[in-house]
């Protein structure tokens, strides 16, 4: 992953996350995403509340999974999440592996757009409070 920045979380598979066959159900891993996610962005300094608070939301409108090992009950995983496009859209990539092993679990993207919270309009160009919060990692 060629992230400009990039955060990682721990956590541990619970049991809630486990479909019959005792793997963990394909629709979670959009949450472990989310867990990367939260960090990377807390990491940037642009956390969902001061994204609130710069009048700017950024839903998902596309998301990538590719699954190459299943997650079980009690498993010490960690997501890694790192910024990969942000010109235009957020794109961030996600990357999955077993704690103990290191063996690659998942990856992943999301793309994200900016949205102006009052109008509800799309931005077709990043915010400039992004750039600003990006500004440490970029290279001139």
């Amino acid at each position: 992953m060629k992230a400009i920045v990039s955060a990682s979380a721990p956590f541990d598979v619970p049991f809630y996350d486990l479909d019959p066959m005792n793997i963990v159900w394909h629709g979670n891993y959009a949450k472990y995403f989310e867990l990367g996610r939260v960090v990377l962005l807390t990491r940037i300094g642009y956390g969902y509340e001061a994204m609130k608070a710069s009048g700017y939301a950024w839903p998902v409108i596309d998301m990538h999974v590719r699954y190459y090992r299943p997650l079980i009950l009690a498993q010490k995983a960690e997501v890694v999440a790192g910024i990969t496009e942000w010109e235009n859209r957020l794109k961030i990539d996600y990357l999955i592996n077993d704690l103990e092993t290191g063996k690659k679990i998942t990856r992943g993207h999301s793309i994200h757009v900016a949205v102006d919270i009052e109008t509800e309009e799309m931005q077709w160009e990043t915010p400039p409070i992004l750039r600003e919060k990006l500004s440490p990692w970029l290279v001139s």
